[in-house]
């Protein structure tokens, strides 16, 4: 199933129209009817903020011209509970983690799925602030897909995984904008596997 045929049907499941995805996006209501057609392709970024929206994963990479899928759109779907809330701060770090309730449904079938809702500007545009982060801590970890990250000093972070292997973790900021950074294996506590953001409109209390 392509991105936009998944879209379709989550509107339609959802009753959302063309008009409120428009207006959620900041774009007018016939560039949306031409995405969900197939007709002209958005910027990923564009498409990831869609899907999110409607409470999908997102697409994960862009190799060449070609969108490359994330996880499958037919997965089996989960209620997860809202962990806590994370303020981000500089570099992308979390600088405390919060009570917060509520909770989202997600396109996973790992057991020991959570979510983070997050606080901050620092990985504006890909996550913001109010938004959503579900992990999924048993899933294979691939290169280029988003990861949360925990230190032994108790730092947490998501970023892009650029590699990881028996000596270090090398990882990217989602936004460019704070660079590379390389973890000592020794000194990473834990690495889950993001499975994708969500709207603060899908959180159900």
């Amino acid at each position: 199933m392509k991105w936009y045929e998944a879209a379709q049907a989550r509107m339609k499941q959802e009753k959302i129209s063309q008009e409120k995805l428009a207006e959620q996006l900041g774009v007018t209501q016939g560039a949306i009817a031409h995405w969900l057609k197939g007709r002209r392709e958005p910027k990923l970024e564009v498409i990831n903020q869609l899907l999110a929206y409607l409470g999908l994963p997102p697409l994960e990479y862009q190799a060449g011209d070609a969108l490359v899928p994330g996880p499958e759109f037919t997965k089996s779907w989960q209620t997860v509970h809202i962990k806590g809330c994370a303020q981000l701060g500089p570099e992308g770090y979390w600088e405390a983690l919060s009570a917060d309730d509520g909770s989202v449904d997600v396109p996973s079938s790992d057991p020991d799925a959570y979510a983070l809702r997050v606080k901050g500007e620092s990985m504006m545009p890909a996550i913001r602030s109010g938004w959503v982060v579900w992990c999924e801590p048993n899933r294979e970890l691939v290169p280029s897909e988003y990861v949360m990250v925990r230190t032994i000093d108790g730092q947490c972070m998501v970023k892009e995984l650029l590699y990881i292997n028996d000596r270090e973790v090398s990882l990217m900021a989602v936004n460019g904008t704070y660079g590379r950074v390389t973890i000592p294996s020794e000194e990473v506590e834990q690495i889950h596997h993001v499975g994708g953001i969500v709207a603060p409109s899908k959180i159900r209390y």
